[in-house]
């Protein structure tokens, strides 16, 4: 069957569009579509992406056509629509469902279509619809229960992909870590610093201020660190707002205890990538739990990740390196707050409030774990990292001073 065109906005997903769609994804082939409801589920969701929740009527005892389905499509914000370009979000997270999740254990929804065009940025995914699933609060935060559950999750997407990068079809995944990407990175969050503090600065300690002004320009030393350890496929994005729990209270405690695994779902793959796997376990923990149940749940947490890393059939991996490396993803944790707090447009209050809860636990992470004992060394003057290192630290001085 003919694919669709893209939709350009949410106006060009028709009842006939739908049908085309779901006949090209063959998760449809039979009576035609009669009507189609579409609803914003998440208005929030427009910081990156719009997503619809499309509810379907066929023709008089028509079958084989969901009750409803949920679309995603690009923002309508140009200022993070160039940041989606740059990072190729829309990319990873249509290959994550075209070439990962066949493969993957983790539950994510079923793909009923899809389509790119990386040269326009525009992409356009038909997913199914968990409507029986929600998502918690990100800013209460989840109990420890559910971020052991969560960890867990994420420890058998890891352990699954664990340094099989170089391998089908992972080979064609993006690679967060490729050293092409790291001296952008790091001017990137030197851009965004300025910014980040201007909006967030009484969130930063003195010490915190300073860490987050030294790290800049050796962001791309440290990322070159962390990628002579392990890698694997890691979701990029590893908060509450992405993760599904049962709707009955209780009910993924209660299927964990009984068949050894978690009813929980991930959504929203757009920063997806083959990467470090403790930066997901730092940015859930950073981000997704209040400090103190992180406090009291991390070790824990940690070394239940690590057992079920051996038990996928991983080799020499230690709670000892587990933890280091968390840690150190901790400290790396600074790169993504800056890009969201000083690049992007947060939206209403509430996206204000979300970055600036995600900030404070992220930053009281960092000092809780002594995680500023990664931050490399200064390059050598006369090297070549460390003449990149001084063109970082003077544009960020000119931007500083541009902006004041």
């Amino acid at each position: 069957m003919t694919r669709p065109p893209i939709p350009r906005s949410a106006d060009d997903v028709t009842a006939r569009w739908m049908q085309q769609a779901l006949g090209a994804g063959r998760a449809s082939e039979r009576a035609p579509i009669k009507e189609i409801i579409l609803e914003e589920i998440d208005a929030r969701a427009g910081v990156m992406g719009t997503v619809l929740r499309c509810h379907l009527t066929g023709e008089k005892n028509a079958g084989g056509i969901p009750d409803s389905v949920i679309v995603k499509l690009p923002g309508t914000n140009a200022g993070n629509l160039r940041m989606s370009r740059r990072l190729q979000m829309f990319r990873r997270e249509y290959d994550y469902y075209t070439l990962a999740a066949p493969l993957s254990p983790v539950r994510s929804p079923a793909l009923l279509y899809g389509d790119l065009d990386s040269g326009s940025n525009r992409f356009v995914l038909v997913l199914e619809d968990l409507k029986e699933m929600q998502t918690l609060s990100q800013l209460e935060g989840a109990s420890a229960a559910q971020a052991r559950i969560a960890l867990r999750t994420l420890a058998r997407l890891h352990g699954t992909f664990w340094n099989r990068g170089d391998q089908p079809p992972l080979n064609r995944i993006y690679d967060v870590l490729a050293t092409r990407r790291r001296a952008a990175l790091q001017l990137a969050y030197l851009a965004n610093l300025p910014p980040a503090l201007e909006r967030f600065g009484s969130l930063f300690s003195p010490a915190m201020r300073n860490l987050a002004q030294a790290y800049g320009p050796r962001i791309a030393a440290h990322i070159g660190a962390i990628a002579a350890g392990p890698r694997t496929l890691i979701h990029g994005d590893a908060r509450l707002d992405n993760i599904l729990f049962p709707a009955t209270p209780g009910e993924a405690e209660a299927a964990a205890a009984r068949e050894g695994q978690e009813e929980v779902a991930l959504i929203d793959w757009q920063v997806s990538g083959l990467s470090t796997p403790l930066y997901d376990a730092a940015y859930f923990l950073g981000s997704s739990v209040t400090t103190e149940v992180r406090r009291r749940v991390e070790r824990d947490a940690l070394t239940e990740y690590t057992e079920i890393i051996r038990n996928t059939g991983v080799e020499g991996f230690t709670l000892d390196q587990c933890w280091r490396l968390y840690r150190e993803c901790t400290l790396g944790r600074l790169l993504a707050a800056v890009l969201v707090c000083g690049g992007l447009d947060l939206g209403d209050d509430r996206g204000r409030e979300m970055a600036e809860v995600g900030l404070q636990r992220t930053l009281a992470a960092i000092e809780d774990l002594d995680a500023d004992e990664f931050l490399p060394a200064p390059a050598p003057r006369f090297s070549r990292a460390g003449a990149f290192a001084a063109l970082s630290r003077g544009a960020y001085g000119l931007l500083n001073r541009l902006r004041q």
